[in-house]
């Protein structure tokens, strides 16, 4: 039996439309041939943001707000952070009765300071913890309307990870910072984040796992992240509650006065 196109809700139409799009684009990387292969890059992007859940649905969500625990081996660590579009982070946390407050407005460097103290001490954060906590505090993931954001993709492959194809993406922003995205080849969701790190003379290799992805305001987003250092974890992440779109306190991402 045809099904017409009243039959359809709002949702479902706006589902079969995203996946006419993947599979026209996956249709595009299957018939590339060696003169197309400088743009496959862009091509995984393009087909990642729409298994993520779109563009217009990505821009939609302006501000989030999570709360969850890190497991630091034995430890646990409680946090809250807020968000907002393109690049501005609050991150509370507390552990074993201490608290820390770090944020970044996106333009000043980032800054925190403990409310336990009175008057408040705020730092500054700078080198790579600076730059670490602005990278995070970036709204989109790196595939997301990548170009106009200052990044450069290149293809570097495909490697079988726990069984599942993956395709490896070279990302690099602005002539500093490199890494490697692994994109899994069915899902199209991005599982890893590589990066070789070097400090005090030893190389290390840093790698993000993301995992847990559900959707939060239509856009598919992982809840548990992991972070291991040469292989060994280093910290584990969970999201417990992540809501889109709440508004947004004065004041939120800038130290308080001293």
């Amino acid at each position: 039996m045809q099904s017409r196109c009243g039959d359809l809700s709002p949702r479902r139409l706006c589902v079969q439309v995203r996946t006419v799009r993947i599979f026209a684009l996956l249709l595009i990387i299957g018939l590339a041939g060696p003169a197309l292969r400088a743009d496959r890059a862009d091509m995984i992007a393009r087909i990642h943001v729409e298994a993520i859940g779109g563009l217009m649905r990505i821009n939609l969500t302006n501000t989030l707000e999570a709360t969850g625990r890190v497991d630091i081996g034995e430890r646990t660590m409680r946090f809250r952070l807020l968000a907002e579009r393109p690049n501005r982070l609050r991150m509370e946390t507390s552990m074993e009765g201490r608290r820390l407050v770090q944020g970044t407005d996106g333009i000043e460097p980032p800054w925190q300071f403990s409310p336990d103290e009175s008057p408040a001490k705020v730092s500054r954060l700078s080198g790579q913890t600076a730059r670490d906590f602005a990278a995070d505090a970036e709204f989109d993931d790196p595939l997301v309307d990548y170009a106009a954001r200052g990044y450069v993709l290149d293809y570097a492959g495909e490697l079988d990870l726990e069984g599942r194809k993956h395709f490896k993406l070279l990302v690099t922003r602005r002539l500093q910072d490199s890494y490697f995205l692994l994109v899994d080849a069915e899902t199209y969701f991005i599982t890893r984040r590589v990066t070789t790190q070097v400090r005090g003379g030893l190389e290390t290799v840093r790698e993000t796992v993301y995992e847990d992805f559900r959707p939060v305001g239509g856009v598919i987003m992982p809840h548990r992240i992991t972070v291991n250092i040469d292989g060994r974890r280093l910290h584990e992440t969970v999201m417990e509650t992540v809501t889109p779109n709440v508004r947004v306190p004065p004041g939120s991402f800038t130290p308080p006065q001293e």
